[in-house]
């Protein structure tokens, strides 16, 4: 396991959440900037003046986090099966200046019971876990990791992967980051490391079947 002596920036511009349910009972929403919105904020995290997320900041070994404060249910009342949804979000990743190639930990997409974290820890558990409760199936948590470094003790894939995370941090499957291009129908590897203050657009659809 590697620890760089850095930290970095995230900042978030957009976020979209829409859970695919009956008709009925759709529910979802939206927020183009986040000036004004309402979000439970934990740790680092902060709005700027111009409307970003800034998840983090310079400060090392911290972590930043914000929660959609209401409930949001992903079981179908009726039915009691779990529901499809789909997110977007677009963000940057900003290494410090005197480092440009290298970056924290990663960021992080996830689904929990409650908006409290207790005891989790900043660098490789990416402010989910901590050396206890990682991996415990009493978590109830599931997590859509953007990790920029690879943990042998996770089994990462390499330090530039995308991974589906239930109740730990040993993901259940990952693939290198990349983005899909129209051109061919293929995929692109993309560098999490080096985006810099680019936007970066993501998109999860997490299926039920």
């Amino acid at each position: 396991m590697r620890h760089f002596p850095v930290s970095f920036t995230i900042e978030l511009s957009s976020l979209f959440l829409f859970p695919i349910v009956a008709a009925s009972e759709n529910v979802g929403f939206t927020f183009n900037g986040f000036r004004g919105a309402n979000l439970s904020l934990g740790g680092l995290a902060r709005i700027t003046p111009n409307g970003l997320l800034m998840m983090t900041n310079v400060t090392r070994l911290q972590t930043g986090h914000y929660f959609y404060p209401y409930p949001l249910h992903f079981k179908n009342p009726s039915e009691g099966e779990a529901v499809s949804f789909s997110s977007t979000f677009v963000f940057a990743i900003v290494p410090e200046p005197e480092y440009p190639n290298l970056s924290g930990h990663g960021i992080v997409f996830v689904i929990a019971p409650s908006r409290d974290l207790p005891g989790s820890l900043a660098s490789q558990y990416l402010g989910l876990f901590n050396v206890s409760n990682n991996g415990n199936p009493s978590n109830h948590v599931v997590a859509v990791e953007v990790d920029t470094n690879q943990n042998k003790e996770f089994a990462d894939i390499n330090g530039n992967h995308v991974g589906i995370d239930i109740n730990s941090l040993k993901s259940v499957d990952s693939k290198p980051a990349s983005y899909f291009t129209d051109e061919n129908g293929g995929y692109k590897n993309l560098s999490l490391k080096v985006c810099g203050s680019n936007m970066m657009l993501s998109t999860l659809e997490l299926m039920s079947h």
